[in-house]
């Protein structure tokens, strides 16, 4: 006759016991790592969109044509006021539509700014 040793019995228990914890476990932790992969996947859309936006925009503002540096330069401010813009982004668009509105309005319409370290905000959205 064979008996089983206490030990056995005592690891067969806690595997049974432990096992759906586990389970558990690893769906929560798989669901968390959807999660994160998916808001990671998420700005890096933004991001792309954001840069072609503005590729277009500098694209048709360099057309030269008064009609595409019109929409360029609408672009590029609505871009700012869009959540699709993602905060690290927000310096490098608002740099361009200011170079840009400075060409378009004149210079005149930012001379006094005396101070360098202002921030020129357009629009009524553009919270910064």
């Amino acid at each position: 006759m064979f008996v089983i040793p206490t030990w056995i019995s005592v690891v067969g228990v806690i595997v049974t016991v432990l096992s759906p914890f586990l389970a558990l476990g690893g769906v929560v932790l798989g669901g968390y790592l959807t999660r994160k992969s998916d808001r990671e996947l998420d700005v890096w859309r933004h991001r792309e969109e954001t840069m072609r936006m503005v590729r277009w925009s500098v694209e048709q503002i360099l057309e030269g044509t008064d009609a595409g540096t019109d929409a360029g330069v609408v672009t590029l401010r609505s871009l700012m006021r869009s959540e699709l813009l993602q905060p690290e982004d927000y310096d490098l668009v608002a740099a361009l539509t200011a170079s840009v509105a400075i060409d378009r309005v004149g210079a005149d319409a930012y001379a006094d700014l005396a101070d360098a370290d202002t921030m020129i905000v357009e629009g009524e959205g553009a919270d910064g």
